[in-house]
Parts: structure tokens; C-alpha cells; sequence
């Protein structure tokens, strides 16, 4: 083991996994946003309750021009260990609802684009057969 593997190790947190993962669902078009907290470096500590806090405000990736701020607010022990959570344009899902909020997403998103694709047809031959020629 090198000195650089060593001094590593040692100033390392043992057993602290320093990822803390939301998963959110926006309350306009129901997109499911995943988002990483960096519990070494995203937190600010509260000096007076030895709490931290972070604010995250998440957008979607706007594939279908939604581009809603979801603003998260987490509180966490001085261990780092989740203690109080609020958001404000949509809602937390546990880990296990997100493939299938994902699913229902995608679907909900493929029907609205076929049935816009067949009303702009129905428009197409709508004008095209009353325009005189």
C-alpha cells in the first residue's frame, strides 16, 4: 500500500457512505427526477443545533418542455442521518416506486405525443379538404 492509499484511508469517514440519494416526482407532468446529495460536501452545518441542512431545486430534463423548479429541503443529525424533509412542486418517492412511476411517465408521455400527432392529422385533412382548389 502506497503513502497516498494510506493517508487516504485514514482521513476517510469508515463507514460512511458519503451518497444520500431523492428521488422526487414533479407535480406538473409527473417526470421522476433522481438526484445525489454529497453528505461531505453538500451539507452546511447549523452551529447552534449541530444540524445540517441542504436545499436542492431540481429541474427535469425538459423533453417535454416542463421545466418546473422542485425545491427539496433536507435536514440531517449530526451523523448525517435524515431527519426532516420538505418539498415544494412535487412529491418524494421511496426507492421502490421509482421504475414504476418511470414506466407510467414514459407511457402517460408516449399516449399524449400519438394522440397530439393524431389531432394535428385530423387538422391536416380538415384544411386540406375545405381549402377550394
Amino acid at each position: 500500500m502506497s503513502f497516498l492509499d494510506r493517508l487516504k484511508k485514514t482521513l476517510s469517514s469508515p463507514g460512511l457512505d458519503r451518497n444520500f440519494w431523492i428521488h422526487v416526482r414533479c407535480s406538473r407532468c409527473g417526470e421522476v427526477i433522481t438526484a445525489r446529495i454529497d453528505l461531505m460536501n453538500d451539507l452546511t452545518q447549523d452551529f447552534q443545533t449541530g444540524e445540517y441542512r441542504v436545499h436542492k431545486v431540481l429541474v427535469g430534463d425538459g423533453r417535454y418542455q416542463c421545466f418546473q423548479r422542485i425545491h427539496v429541503n433536507l435536514v440531517f443529525d449530526k451523523n448525517k442521518r435524515l431527519i426532516d424533509r420538505a418539498i415544494q412542486g412535487g412529491e418524494f418517492l421511496h426507492p421502490t416506486q421509482v421504475e414504476e412511476a418511470r414506466a407510467a411517465y414514459e407511457q402517460a408521455m408516449h399516449e399524449a405525443q400519438e394522440a397530439r400527432k393524431a389531432r394535428l392529422a385530423e387538422l391536416a385533412a380538415k384544411s386540406s379538404s375545405s381549402s377550394p382548389s
